[in-house]
């Protein structure tokens, strides 16, 4: 996420660097508590399909539960804070790369298998 706001890109922040990612941080954070609705500290597959669809993503129960078992680190089945902010960020870059794609919005895109590993690394989080 640092590297997100070091606008200069001297792999540091300076201190109105850090405001603004500390912001985004606390922004981040109410997000993640109006969807922990068991005030568990940590998302479920439930929790984070109801995020997404609040967020305007028609996402399958059965996808959120493939991005429970990628993001959660401790094999519990729900994701921590760090982790809810980490996937949200990678499915809007991911979002974003193929509706450049999808020219005609037809939800449906035709690319080279290069093309498809370069919009996935240019937004790996």
């Amino acid at each position: 996420m640092i590297g997100m706001f070091d606008k200069n890109k001297n792999g540091t922040i300076d201190f109105n660097e850090f405001s603004a990612l500390w912001k985004y941080i606390q922004e981040w954070k109410q997000c993640f508590d109006r969807f922990d609705k068991d005030r568990s500290g940590n998302i479920d597959a439930q929790e984070l399909h109801s995020a997404f669809v609040t967020f305007g993503y028609n996402l399958s129960m059965n996808f959120c539960q493939l991005i429970m078992r990628k993001f959660d680190r401790t094999d519990v089945h729900t994701i921590k804070f760090d982790d809810f902010i980490q996937c949200c960020v990678m499915l809007h870059s991911l979002t974003e790369s193929f509706k450049r794609k999808d020219t005609n919005r037809s939800g449906n895109i035709k690319i080279h298998y290069e093309e498809f590993l370069e919009m996935v690394l240019d937004t790996s989080v």
